[in-house]
């Protein structure tokens, strides 16, 4: 995660390059450039950010935006988005221009086809993943992202249901102690040790087990990934033509790391192709690509499913080198997400003054609920029904995601072709632009959510737990918000016919281990949460918080 040296390095970037922001805002002219076309629409827009006055006023402005990002966007929302309905220009080092931000009506052109809008470059500009992963064609050619696409829908998580509650048992036993610790109060890492149970549960579905326990495997995964997402912070808050230069200096360590990841993993993939060769031998008939959920001479985990994908390609795709790579580019984000969900979700319900309350409901939900699949409870967590019926736990966590989200704005997309895109009212968008949606300050909005601040696990449970008790099934189908539900106030999956494919294996997945988490451990904070920080797009997570925590008695386990 990103560290306060690496701030420091920000700042001093920062101080060094403040000569060349002349030629950034002049040149760029806040993204208007000489054409007449670009400088007629950006004339339509008010920007939020950059003061008026000098050279220096501008240049402070500029600078501004890695830490007052959140600030402006709020302010441009409230004034413009709300207040008028209409679009506003925010500048940002993260492009070194300025952003097109959206208002809320405005979300429907996320389904525009991808020849006129696209998101793909901006998500990979936004890690910075060119400096990291040295093959090309990787990044491009997202053959990993079918799998996500097509192998962790909604129709299959059923499948992985038992896989990943046997290693929630596991993980939480090895890591935050079992019946033989019972009672003993222990003070650690809350984000480090939330994250370490996730990161082994989604290894489990990447790679299967036993690789997904390879204690070497998870702590170099672990390391790639904070190099990268540090290293990558550092090149967004640069100005761009000074990222080619210090990119390739920053993602040494990452590189390093990834290596020897790939080191490990590759055995592993030799194997999983020798496996894939030998039954597509046995029986030509399974010659496809992708899960099969009669097929179970296979193992049942990504690394399999990607296989099959990347031979349909070509059999340059089959060499086992890409496709480790492809496994480290997609656990990277995927472990980090899932893990800064689960840390958010449990630091969120500790910092509550309702928190007794929160934990308390919780349990009694996934006892009751549990128990109807499984004599001793526990074991209903391998069970999709029952894991679907934990409303609170379900609403604890998409509670969570409102109020702690990851970026300030989501759903970035770059005007591609030669066409403008018309948005209405006289504003007309020139290709080149990039637009995005004020996420952070529509999921605050007191229009969206009553008393929006608060965080209130049972928020979005409430109105199903009280449609379930009248057993009004029209009126249960409105009313559920599930993690999953798309709405134009939450938008933490996406929205429209692009939103993550995969949402439905993360939910059901972050389920069990909360679940878990509240059946055996009693859990609170030992010490404060700090105010978090925003640098650019990114908010800066609680990284340092400590949790107490012990596992409850065999009596409470049933």
């Amino acid at each position: 995660m990103f560290a306060a040296n690496q701030l420091s390095v920000v700042a001093a970037l920062a101080a060094v390059t403040v000569l060349f922001l002349q030629w950034l805002l002049f040149s760029n002219n806040n993204s208007k450039s000489s054409n007449k076309q670009n400088e007629e629409f950006w004339s339509r827009l008010d920007t939020v950010g950059i003061p008026s006055g000098g050279i220096i006023r501008r240049a402070r402005g500029l600078i501004g935006s890695l830490t007052s990002m959140a600030q402006n966007t709020h302010e441009g929302y409230n004034k413009f988005c709300k207040g008028q309905n209409r679009p506003f220009a925010l500048p940002t080092m993260w492009t070194g221009k300025a952003v097109v931000v959206l208002p809320p009506s405005q979300l429907h052109l996320v389904n525009r086809p991808e020849s006129e809008l696209t998101g793909f470059w901006a998500l990979i500009e936004n890690i910075q993943l060119p400096y990291f992963i040295p093959d090309r064609d990787v990044i491009e050619n997202v053959i990993h992202f079918e799998v996500s696409r097509k192998d962790l829908t909604r129709r299959n998580v059923d499948r992985q249901a038992a896989p990943t509650a046997e290693e929630v048992d596991l993980a939480f036993r090895e890591l935050w102690g079992d019946s033989k610790t019972a009672g003993e109060w222990k003070m650690v890492n809350g984000w480090d040790m939330c994250g370490a149970v996730i990161a082994r549960v989604a290894l489990r579905t990447l790679v299967g087990s036993p690789m997904c326990r390879n204690e070497t495997l998870l702590e170099l995964t672990r390391k790639f990934a904070d190099s990268l997402f540090g290293a990558a912070a550092v090149i967004n808050c640069t100005p761009p033509f000074l990222r080619p230069a210090i990119g390739p200096l920053l993602a040494l360590p990452a590189k390093f790391y990834g290596a020897r990841c790939r080191r490990i993993i590759i055995p592993l993939v030799k194997e999983r192709i020798r496996l894939w060769q030998q039954h597509q031998n046995k029986d030509p008939k399974q010659k496809h690509g992708g899960a099969d959920e009669n097929d179970t001479e296979l193992p049942n985990d990504f690394l399999q499913w990607l296989i099959p994908r990347c031979a349909g390609h070509g059999p340059e795709h089959m060499d086992p080198s890409k496709i480790a790579m492809r496994f480290l580019a997609l656990n990277t984000m995927f472990v980090f997400a899932m893990s800064y969900v689960f840390s958010s979700t449990v630091i969120d319900l500790c910092a509550s003054p309702d928190r007794d309350e929160f934990l308390s409901g919780m349990e009694e939900e996934c006892r009751r609920v549990l128990a109807d699949y499984h004599g001793d409870g526990q074991g209903g967590l391998a069970n999709k029904e029952a894991v679907d019926r934990l409303y609170r736990v379900d609403s604890a966590i998409r509670e969570s995601m409102r109020v702690s989200d990851v970026g300030v704005v989501t759903l970035p997309r770059d005007v591609v072709g030669d066409k403008p895109l018309d948005l209405g009212g006289g504003v007309v968008v020139p290709p080149g632009t990039r637009l995005v949606y004020p996420t952070q300050s529509i999921h605050l909005d007191r229009d969206y959510h009553d008393d929006p601040l608060r965080f209130d696990a049972f928020r979005f449970s409430r109105p199903m737990e009280k449609t379930e008790q009248h057993n009004d099934a029209p009126g249960r189908e409105k009313a559920r918000e599930l993690m999953v539900t798309l709405t134009p106030g939450f938008l933490a999956f996406g929205y429209g016919k692009r939103a993550c494919p995969g949402r439905w294996f993360v939910a059901q997945t972050l389920k069990q281990a909360l679940a878990y988490l509240v059946m055996n451990y009693e859990v609170g904070l030992a010490g404060p949460v700090p105010k978090r920080k925003t640098l650019l797009n990114m908010m800066i997570p609680p990284t340092g918080v400590k949790l107490r925590f012990r596992r409850k008695g065999d009596e409470q386990e049933k």
